[in-house]
């Protein structure tokens, strides 16, 4: 048998659903003699987790793709629950009754056993494996090195990220998320200027020296950021009333537009700012530079290279309760492996830590083990460091999917250098 010229394909169907797209997008695109899809997924009970779901999701970006969007057009995908996915004898009457009795002589079965629980992909194995009456064959996804690997013929298709593509939005309805905020306009282009010069000087010190920016000066009465004037507490009211910003801290909000400036022309606190433009003004501030800052810097380098690039996603799953959203500063997309970009203008170790373990956590969450994370911070050399040790070390001693920038790397020569090693590395 060719190896794309079977007319079965079969998917094991875990809490990971981006394999199996990505097998069956690349299956479909090769293999014209394809009639049907099996989707081998886990009922939901006592003790197990249903992947019903996920087979669901799958089933409808599949359809999208490749068969017109409208449950009214036949697509050739089926599902089949597993009852007990940890009982041998429950997956062979499941799989024997829902497909086996179904294959009719001469058909040919290719089975991808990436994806679901270990018991289910020895056992659908082997239940194919001794098959007489049609002809089967076997492969994996190999997440290392992006390759569809065969038992039989070896590597069947090279770094497969060349092949698939998914946009951030298909990649997070795969796995059950969904986007809570819009794009937004983003006004404080001519300011990026001046943070631009202090990068690549490396006086960045001046707009956190005496004077500059503090976030302590704009929290709220319970922690956080103000959303309003009328958020802040009565001593930050009170500090900002008397407070005069640097110069470098006063230049910057002077390239703001102006009803977005927080001080004016003389240095005095603008306690007219309506509430939509103090909140922007104050985020930028306070980060938000920096996550454009990333961006600006990367464009041309994914441009080149055909790597998606976004920016400022705050996502959740609908049954979640409120508040538990999260935001992923900038998401680049090479091929189907994503890369999450954590930026945080702190230099103390343990707040940046913290924030690599959520970005770690969130990229694996969307992209699967083969994502991958970057922290942007202002720490120093040796702290950078430590931090990029701990977080390889308390992740399973995985490196090469996690990096850590400290100041000096976001100069643009460093920053584009270390991310094109990191996110395009074969």
């Amino acid at each position: 048998m060719a190896k794309h010229a079977f007319n079965h394909l079969v998917l094991l169907i875990g809490t990971n659903p981006l394999p199996n797209y990505v097998v069956a997008d690349y299956l479909l695109a090769e293999n014209s003699k394809l009639e049907t899809i099996w989707l081998i997924c886990s009922e939901s009970g006592d003790h197990q987790a249903g992947t019903r779901e996920q087979a669901d999701r799958l089933e409808t970006l599949l359809r999208e793709r490749w068969g017109g969007g409208s449950p009214a057009i036949r697509f050739p995908l089926e599902k089949i629950p597993l009852s007990n996915v940890s009982l041998a004898s429950s997956i062979q009457n499941d799989v024997g009754r829902n497909l086996v009795d179904r294959l009719k002589s001469g058909d040919s079965v290719h089975l991808n056993y990436t994806g679901g629980t270990k018991s289910m992909s020895t056992h659908v194995y082997w239940i194919l494996k001794t098959l007489e009456h049609v002809e089967t064959r076997f492969s994996y996804l190999d997440a290392r090195n992006f390759e569809l690997v065969s038992d039989e013929e070896g590597v069947i298709e090279r770094d497969l990220r060349r092949k698939i593509s998914l946009s951030f939005h298909e990649m997070i309805r795969l796995h059950g998320f969904e986007r809570k905020n819009k794009p937004s306009d983003f006004m404080f282009e001519d300011c990026m200027e001046i943070f631009q010069e202090l990068i690549e000087t490396e006086s960045l010190n001046l707009l956190y020296g005496p004077a500059g920016y503090d976030r302590n000066l704009f929290l709220k009465e319970k922690g956080g950021l103000a959303q309003r004037i009328q958020d802040l507490t009565q001593s930050n009211w009170e500090l900002l009333q008397l407070f005069s910003p640097n110069k470098t801290f006063h230049k910057i909000i002077q390239k703001a537009p102006e009803p977005y400036r927080i001080f004016d022309q003389n240095g005095c606190f603008n306690d007219t700012t309506e509430k939509r433009k103090f909140k922007a003004s104050v985020k930028f501030l306070d980060g938000e530079w920096l996550e454009h800052h990333v961006l600006n810097a990367l464009k041309p380098l994914c441009d080149d290279n055909g790597v998606k690039h976004d920016h400022n996603w705050v996502i959740k799953k609908p049954e979640w309760p409120v508040n538990l959203d999260f935001e992923l500063d900038v998401v680049l997309i090479n091929g189907y492996q994503l890369t999450g970009i954590s930026v945080t203008t702190e230099t103390k170790k343990y707040l940046c830590k913290s924030k690599g373990f959520e970005i770690i956590h969130r990229t694996r969450q969307i992209g699967g083990d083969e994502a991958k994370a970057v922290l942007a911070t202002r720490m120093n050399k040796n702290d950078r460091d430590d931090v990029q040790r701990d977080l390889e070390y308390h992740t399973g001693g995985t490196t090469g999917n996690i990096l850590v920038l400290g100041e000096k790397d976001l100069k643009s020569g460093p920053l584009v250098e270390k991310i094109r090693r990191f996110v395009l590395s074969e």
